[in-house]
């Protein structure tokens, strides 16, 4: 006796012409605010905006965003892009994540210089995104080394930074 098992044919989803996987990269300021709205319904009640694709409401959408993890957080940070001429991100100007925010003249003198350096918003799993700061160090004092480290404050009027580390002078910044 022979038995035969049919196979049911697997089903498959129709795509209904929604994309399956929606990329942030390739959208432009407009589909981005729109998919801001769409995923934190939140936002339209908490900013008053003249919801017109330029760059102060994607300023104002993108740190709003960039508070979160996760896709918001990526959305945020894709609108302060494009939002930034040349897409450099630097904090917001208010940025500050330590008391001192002027470095002594002892502080001053002995500071590495930071060059070419990097700085990007880095979000990774549950954590709030906060500001890492790279770069090749040079100190008369230490061997030259590319260093990763957070950024607690960035004096622009001074062009240095304050990390975990300490105080670092800012050199040339690296392209975006």
């Amino acid at each position: 006796m022979v038995t035969m098992t049919a196979h049911a044919p697997r089903r498959r989803r129709k795509s209904l012409g929604v994309p399956r996987h929606v990329s942030i990269e390739g959208m432009d300021r407009e589909s981005l605010l729109i998919e801001a709205i769409l995923r934190d319904e939140s936002i339209e009640y908490a900013h008053d905006i003249d919801w017109v694709a330029d760059d102060e409401t994607c300023r104002r959408v993108g740190w709003h965003l960039v508070k979160n993890t996760g896709p918001l957080f990526h959305l945020g940070r894709r609108l302060l892009e494009l939002a930034t001429p040349g897409g450099a991100l630097l904090p917001p100007p208010e940025y500050r994540m330590c008391r001192e925010t002027v470095p002594t003249v002892e502080e001053l003198v002995a500071a590495p210089m930071l060059q070419p350096w990097s700085l990007i918003l880095f979000q990774s799993g549950s954590l709030p995104a906060f500001w890492k700061l790279g770069g090749i160090i040079y100190h008369a004092e230490h061997d030259v080394q590319w260093v990763w480290t957070r950024l607690l404050h960035l004096n622009r009027e001074k062009k240095m930074a304050m990390t975990t580390d300490g105080w670092v002078n800012l050199g040339k910044r690296m392209s975006a």
